[in-house]
């Protein structure tokens, strides 16, 4: 007991060594201890308290959750007579269940946070059985003061990464945790088994979901002749009237809409355009094994377009307006039909996402059709700070017989401003001669809302729908040099090929608005020759489309400037940033970035 008493003492004095010098430490602390404790200072993580982030909403159905409740309920029975508490998370330390323990262990275990909702990852918490295995990839023990942050220095605990065995991705960690005194080396052998186990039941499920979804598919393809998808996390089985219907574009859009459609375990239908303009009828059926939802079969029914023209016919590809770029037919399509309205003077509203381009789509057609009349764009969202001053402003725009006015922004108008503007659109449109009248309007506009607006939108004869850029990402590629030319007109500078793959592979949540913000900070760093992926902004390198923190912000941009440095190296990358090569591997799936080179 002596020996143990000493040990733990020496590591006490080392650790509080460390904290205050920074580096030195004594004999009784391992590598892995050490490497942690540095990622832990780097992340900022307080010594004195326990102060983690919690999500209420936690995915419950998934399948790692299915995988794991036998293991779970079996170490549950196992462990019901000892001081131990078993513990599974995500592949980001979220923990999601905890198991056995006896009564003042979960209570301090609930103290320190470590409990269902909370995540144990080390950028949170310091050096924890759950986050460094998590951090390194493989199984490891934490025992006492070994732990970063004091409070943990009661308990000892050993975790191990939960690998799919198809992808070889981590997907997840199981942990025991126990009072320090109570510690053992076999707590590792236990939780590497549960991981084993885990990871086969995994395959077991892979294996029966995929034969589950491919059978519903040959099913499906049996019943129609039409077009028949098969969907999962990451399979898409096509049959032949679909691969030759449906382009990389599409594949996007029906993820998209199916993503929608499929909230319950229930067929659904739903209606979507293609990116060849053609409407489509999808029928939704979610495919249910015993391991859960194991993907979604989705059958295509091309319906009649709302013109002459007959269903599946393809949009001649035209030139795009003056102007603008692009040659998708997604893109012809709108231009075709936005064209046709000014030249009718048929008031229109232009509805998509922000930054897709509809004021400049009315611009274009506008210099099109009435190059020498005046256009003037009115900007619902200045209506807040004078708002009879803006519709004073208003109506002296609707007098203008020969010109065009684009009202941006209308989705930003409170009921009582938007029954004012609905009022002064049917005054002018009672008094003869009028301006082409455009509204735009963001489709992330809340349901209620669009009530609200109801009596405004019904004065626009037709809307357009504006296709976001990831729907016609082939377009990025014209759309690039004539954004270069915009904003370096006097620059020879060019996008390399190595550039353009990069651009190309970003989904562009923010669409072309946020390309002409990428291309203008890039154009700040390279004012002549050619762009490169160095010349790039960090951000850029990342595929990654939930939104960040901006810790998270920082951390990627830091890494992806470090991995160009190191033109993609990862160990000189993991090296110059003093992290390991594990963590930058993580780091770098977690953020979706992409950097061509050496991947060492």
């Amino acid at each position: 007991m002596g020996g143990v008493s000493d040990r733990a003492a020496g590591l006490a004095r080392a650790r509080q060594a460390f904290l205050t010098s920074g580096e030195f430490v004594g004999a009784d602390v391992r590598e892995v201890i050490l490497s942690s404790w540095r990622r832990s200072r780097f992340w900022g993580v307080d010594v004195d308290q326990v102060d983690l982030p919690y999500r209420g909403e936690l995915d419950l159905d998934s399948r790692l959750l299915h995988a794991s409740q036998p293991v779970l309920n079996r170490l549950e029975r196992e462990l019901a007579d000892t001081r131990m508490s078993v513990i599974l998370t995500d592949s980001q330390a979220w923990v999601l269940d905890r198991r056995a323990g006896e009564r003042s262990l979960n209570a301090y275990l609930d103290k320190i946070l470590l409990a269902p909702g909370f995540s144990y990852a080390e950028k949170f918490i310091g050096t924890n059985g759950i986050g460094t295995a998590l951090e390194e990839k493989r199984a490891y023990h934490v025992f006492g003061h070994e732990h970063f942050v004091d409070r943990l220095h009661a308990v000892s605990c050993a975790g191990a990464p939960i690998r799919d065995p198809l992808s070889g991705r981590v997907v997840g960690a199981i942990d025991v945790t126990c009072w320090r005194a109570d510690a053992s080396l076999l707590m590792r052998v236990l939780v590497e088994e549960a991981a084993h186990d885990i990871e086969g039941r995994l395959f077991e499920q892979s294996c029966e979901r995929e034969r589950a979804l491919l059978q519903e598919f040959l099913a499906a393809c049996q019943r129609t002749s039409r077009p028949v998808l098969s969907l999962s996390d990451d399979l898409t089985i096509a049959n032949v009237s679909a691969a030759h219907l449906l382009d990389p574009d599409d594949q996007t859009i029906l993820r998209e809409k199916v993503g929608e459609l499929t909230g319950s375990s229930r067929e659904t239908t739903g209606e979507v355009v293609l990116s060849g303009g053609q409407p489509a009828r999808l029928r939704c059926r979610p495919v249910i094994s015993h391991s859960g939802i194991a993907g979604t079969v989705v059958e295509i029914h091309l319906t009649e377009d709302r013109g002459s023209r007959h269903a599946g016919t393809p949009v001649p590809r035209v030139a795009p307006l003056p102007g603008l770029a692009g040659r998708s037919l997604a893109w012809a399509r709108v231009c075709q039909e936005v064209d046709t309205h000014c030249r009718e003077r048929s008031w229109l509203l232009l509805v998509g996402e922000p930054g897709v381009g509809k004021v400049a789509l009315a611009k274009a057609a506008h210099r099109q059709s009435f190059p020498s009349a005046h256009l003037s764009v009115v900007d619902a969202a200045d209506c807040q700070a004078d708002p009879e001053g803006w519709l004073a402003e208003l109506r002296g725009q609707l007098q203008d017989a020969g010109g065009t006015v684009v009202l941006r922004h209308l989705d930003r108008l409170g009921p009582a401003a938007a029954q004012a503007l609905a009022d002064a659109l049917e005054q002018a449109n009672g008094a003869g001669a009028q301006p082409w009248v455009v509204g735009t309007f963001t489709t992330a506009t809340a349901a209620d809302q669009e009530l609200e607006l109801n009596a405004l939108i019904e004065h626009f004869a037709a809307s357009v729908t504006v296709p976001p850029l990831r729907h016609r990402i082939g377009d990025v590629s014209e759309l690039v040099p004539v954004l270069i030319a915009r904003y370096a007109p006097r620059s020879k500078v060019e996008c390399g090929p190595e550039a353009m793959q990069t651009l190309l592979r970003r989904d562009w949540p923010g669409n072309v608005a946020e390309l002409e913000r990428v291309l203008r900070a890039t154009l700040a760093r390279r004012r002549s020759g050619r762009i490169g992926p160095e010349d790039l902004p960090e951000e850029v390198h990342s595929t990654i489309r939930r939104v960040l923190t901006p810790w998270e912000s920082f951390e990627r941009d830091v890494i992806a400037r470090a991995l160009i440095v190191a033109e993609g190296d990862r160990a000189v990358a993991a090296a110059q940033l003093g992290i390991s090569r594990a963590t930058i591997y993580r780091k770098i799936h977690a953020y979706g970035i992409v950097i061509d080179g050496h991947d060492k």
